[in-house]
């Protein structure tokens, strides 16, 4: 069951991660432009998932991953992606698949295989978007294979990971004492 205090914290998340995709955009837009690789470019497309990983390793409730992806998603969206409706796509689509990727475990679990599968499975909802929405069917079947493969190991480090590596130091400055994390936390060291 969600608390109010969860929400206030998956919302407010959600619309920093919303304003980092903003910022993402502008900087990898003119960084990995169409003449480049679209494998190179999936190097760092897990970032557009991070709420997707970051607010439920806090809060760890389902639909936590799907809620603060599409919230975040929507932020960037009205701060004005050069994506347009694309953001909100994209946010259901990882979304969802970050959501999937928490759902194996019941959302029980949120240690190192939760979360970076939970990551790379954002990924898969991102390579579904770019093949039908970005073109993506245009290409050969290895560069289709390459940039799912590469956006999926992007997915697991930068929204999966990272944010573990996130929530871990943010629990060490006892601002999380509260919330599910921490909870779960004491109750391993006993």
């Amino acid at each position: 069951m969600w608390k109010l205090r969860d929400i206030v914290v998956a919302a407010i998340l959600s619309v920093v991660c919303g304003a980092i995709y903003m910022g993402w955009d502008w900087i990898t837009n003119p960084l990995f432009a169409s003449t480049m690789s679209p494998i190179v470019g999936a190097l760092v497309n897990g970032l557009w998932w991070i709420a997707a990983g970051l607010v439920p390793y806090i809060i760890r409730r389902p639909g936590a991953a799907f809620f603060s992806e599409v919230v975040s998603a929507c932020v960037e969206f009205m701060f004005g992606s050069p994506y347009s409706i694309g953001a909100v796509i994209s946010g259901l689509v990882q979304g969802a698949g970050s959501e999937a990727g928490f759902a194996m475990w019941r959302w029980r679990r949120y240690d190192w295989g939760p979360m970076l599968i939970a990551g790379a499975l954002g990924g898969v909802g991102n390579s579904i978007q770019w093949f039908f929405e970005y073109q993506g069917n245009q290409y050969s079947i290895p560069v289709i294979i390459g940039y799912t493969v590469v956006t999926m190991i992007s997915g697991a480090i930068l929204a999966g990971a990272l944010p573990k590596w996130i929530g871990d130091a943010l629990l060490r400055t006892g601002t999380l004492r509260n919330f599910e994390i921490a909870k779960q936390k004491r109750q391993l060291s006993r």
